[in-house]
């Protein structure tokens, strides 16, 4: 189960019809799904994602480099 809750964005991009199943990305490694980012991000900044009842945050940088915190 996947739990993406949108924070809102300082680039407000237009809003995409919502898929509860993100498009794969390909991958190099055989047997693992890779998420594409700008599926996940759906156009924003920063996204926060519920994982075992903690709360975690991807966010963009300025670099386009992607941190993940708790």
């Amino acid at each position: 189960m996947r739990i993406i809750r949108i924070m809102n964005s300082p680039e407000p991009k237009p809003a995409t019809p919502a898929d509860p199943q993100l498009p794969a990305a390909p991958g190099p490694n055989a047997g693992t799904e890779a998420l594409d980012s700008a599926a996940l991000l759906g156009g924003r900044n920063e996204v926060e994602i519920a994982h075992q009842g903690e709360t975690y945050r991807l966010r963009r940088t300025r670099q386009d480099k992607l941190i993940l915190t708790k």
